[in-house]
């Protein structure tokens, strides 16, 4: 299953965070945004299981401040 990520960063870290995005074996796509949210991310997960631990591996790093996740339907 495919997902968009919106993240909301600490944007003292922008660019470590996008490196390190990049570097995700789950990651498909990565931009950095201006407006409400600082980058998208699409990834490429087994399961919604598979999901929310990424979710959560992004947010205990500290450098991620907020996760909006958009399943993508029709797979």
């Amino acid at each position: 299953m495919e997902a968009f990520m919106l993240l909301v960063t600490d944007s003292r870290h922008d660019f470590e965070v996008l490196e390190s995005l990049k570097s995700l074996p789950q990651t498909l796509e990565v931009h950095r945004l201006y407006g409400e949210y600082d980058m998208l991310l699409k990834v490429r997960v087994n399961d919604l299981e598979e999901l929310s631990s990424l979710e959560r591996e992004l947010l205990n790093g500290g450098q991620i401040l907020s996760i909006d996740t958009l399943v993508i339907a029709g797979e």
